[in-house]
This record gives structure tokens, C-alpha cells and sequence, in this order.
């Protein structure tokens, strides 16, 4: 699979640097940037392979398992929007490749083109090697808008899963008065009420730590690739949209042209939309735990529960490349910059 990604992507390339045509090296280019961005993040996956098998393995830690109805819910709603989200993104990716290739195959076969470059290191003049160059060309693309789904859902899985992990410290915190509650009933001792009480506060404490962590650890390891996207992404857009200008809106390459640009938009958008959740997640902790009976808590929590308070007025942000905080006003800013 690697070897057919980035030999689709080596031969795109070169085919686009010997083009003398502007509006064909657009055409071409506006695409095989794109391309070469996947390859990129196919390498990044590769390279930071244990880093993001250790992010999963976070997830698994006892202090972020469900332990109650209400917050299986909550995991299952976050679970079932990433389904959702995954299978629309392939839907959309899958639909820019049909039109790319399978919807013009008569066409192809017809002028004896290539769907998408005409560079490659051999003869095509013979019936076996044309066909082998489609074949190529076709699989070549349905990899790339695969690996492309794989790392754009992986990203915002991870902080879909950030979303789920805020709402259950939410759930927990605010249910901590019956939890204390429970607690006095059942100690034997006050001494043992004492250890009880410790043990519920400092189980809040760790899993708010923790998310921070997970956050940071996501921060770390797709903050650069997130920036490449950004970057091919914000270029490739503005390719598309002069491209789509020169075509007619019946046609099968409009309609290539469309859906690939919404591909593109769908990338963004997805980064931006839930780098702006946990953000707005993580400032809800602070209410939560305002929220609580604070009259029956003992003076020591209330000190404790107001550091959380604080910390939670910084809130998370995941960036691009340092730079750039996703968040819904960094989507509305780059999509003002391409319609200018």
C-alpha cells in the first residue's frame, strides 16, 4: 500500500513539473499537492506508530472506563458520532474518486488518456501497459483517499474521545456530593470517612490531570501534521475554486471538482470543529464543580475543588503547529481568505 502511495504521488509530481501549461499544471497540481500531503501523514503514522498506540492505551486506564449508566451513554454518543463522522468522510472522499476515475473510463479508453497524470517511466502505447497505468492510477487514488479518511478521523477521534472523557469528569463532578454522601453512610470510622473522602477527591483530581495530558500528548504528536494540512489545504482550495471557474457545471470534471473541494473543506472543518469542542468542554469543569452542594463538602476539599476551578479557566486548546488554535473562528478566517 505504501509502495502504491508513493509511487502514485512520485509520478504525479514529476508529471506536473514538466507541464509548460499554466491552467494543466493548476489542474494537476492542485491535486498531487494534496497527495503529497497524504504521504506525508502516512509517514508521520508510521514514525509516531507507539506514540499514538500509547494515546489508545490512555483511553483504557481504569480512571477513564465508564463506571455508570449515565456515562455509558455518554461514551456511546461520542463513540456513535465518530462512526458517523468516519463513514460521511468516506462517502465523500469515495464519491471525489468515482468521478475522478470509474464515472470517466469511457472517456479514458476512448482518447487514450490517463484519469489523472500521463508522466511514468515506461512506454504506454501497448494495450497491457495502458491498462496496468489505469489500474495503477485508479488504486493509487482510492489509497490516498483512504489513508486520508484514516488520519483526519484518527485526529478528530482522539479528540471526540477528549469531548467524551470532559463530559464524564463533568458527570462525576457534579454527582461528587452523593458519592460523599454515600461515603458517610458506609465508613466505620472517621478516620476511614477521612481516607474515603481523600481517595473520591483525588480520583477527580488525577482524571482532570489526565485529560490535560491526553490533550497535550495529542498536541505533540499531530500538531505539525495538522499544520501541513492546513497549509496544503488552505493552497489547494484556492487551486480548486479558480479551476472549477474554467469548467462546465454539467460535467463529470465539475463535479470532480466539486466534490473534491469538499473533501478539502471537510478536512478543515473537522480540525477546527472539535479543536473548538474541548475547548469549550474544558471551561465546563469549572461550572460543574460550582455547581455542587458545596455546604456539606469539608473545608479541605472546597480548597481543593477551587484549584480545579482555576485550572480550569485556562482551557485546552489544541493548535496547528503551535500557531494557529483550531477552533470555528480559524475555520471562518480561511474560508474568508480563499473567497477573497
Amino acid at each position: 500500500m505504501n509502495f502504491l502511495l508513493y509511487s502514485f504521488t512520485f509520478c504525479g509530481l514529476v508529471d506536473c513539473f514538466i507541464i509548460e501549461d499554466l491552467e494543466t499544471f493548476i489542474e494537476k497540481f492542485s491535486l498531487f499537492l494534496s497527495v503529497l500531503g497524504v504521504s506525508c501523514k502516512v509517514t508521520n503514522l508510521t514514525l509516531r506508530r507507539d506514540e499514538i498506540i500509547d494515546l489508545t492505551d490512555m483511553l483504557l486506564k481504569d480512571i477513564c472506563v465508564p463506571r455508570d449508566d449515565r456515562e455509558m451513554d455518554i461514551q456511546r454518543r461520542f463513540d456513535r458520532s465518530a462512526k458517523i463522522i468516519t463513514i460521511c468522510c468516506e462517502i465523500l472522499n469515495e464519491s471525489a474518486v468515482f468521478f475522478a476515475t470509474v464515472a470517466q473510463f469511457q472517456f479514458f479508453i476512448n482518447t487514450r488518456t490517463l484519469p489523472l497524470s500521463n508522466w511514468v517511466p515506461y512506454d504506454i502505447s501497448s494495450t497491457a501497459a495502458f491498462w496496468a497505468t489505469m489500474l495503477h492510477q485508479t488504486i493509487g487514488l482510492m489509497v490516498c483517499a483512504n489513508a486520508s479518511v484514516a488520519h483526519e478521523t484518527l485526529i478528530s477521534g482522539f479528540m471526540i474521545q477528549t469531548c467524551a472523557q470532559l463530559d464524564i469528569l463533568c458527570h462525576r463532578a457534579r454527582t461528587l456530593p452523593d458519592s460523599l454522601r454515600e461515603a458517610r453512610k458506609y465508613s466505620t470510622s472517621e478516620n476511614d470517612l477521612k481516607a474515603r473522602e481523600q481517595r473520591l477527591i483525588r480520583e477527580l483530581v488525577h482524571h482532570h490531570r489526565f485529560v490535560y495530558r491526553f490533550a497535550e500528548r495529542i498536541n505533540a504528536v499531530f500538531t505539525i501534521m495538522i499544520f501541513v494540512q492546513f497549509t496544503i489545504s488552505s493552497t489547494v482550495l484556492c487551486l480548486s475554486i479558480y479551476k472549477m471557474l474554467t469548467k462546465n457545471l454539467l460535467s463529470l470534471e465539475f463535479a470532480w471538482s466539486s466534490s473534491y473541494l469538499g473533501c478539502m473543506l471537510m478536512q478543515i472543518y473537522l480540525y477546527c470543529w472539535f479543536g473548538n469542542e474541548v475547548t469549550l468542554k474544558s471551561t465546563e469543569i469549572g461550572s460543574a464543580v460550582y455547581e455542587m452542594d458545596w455546604p456539606m463538602l469539608p473545608a479541605d476539599l472546597m480548597k481543593t475543588l477551587l484549584m480545579i476551578i482555576t485550572r480550569a479557566k485556562r482551557p485546552i486548546k489544541i493548535t496547528s503547529g503551535h500557531i494557529v488554535t483550531l477552533s470555528n473562528e480559524s475555520f471562518v478566517k480561511v474560508r474568508k481568505i480563499i473567497s477573497r
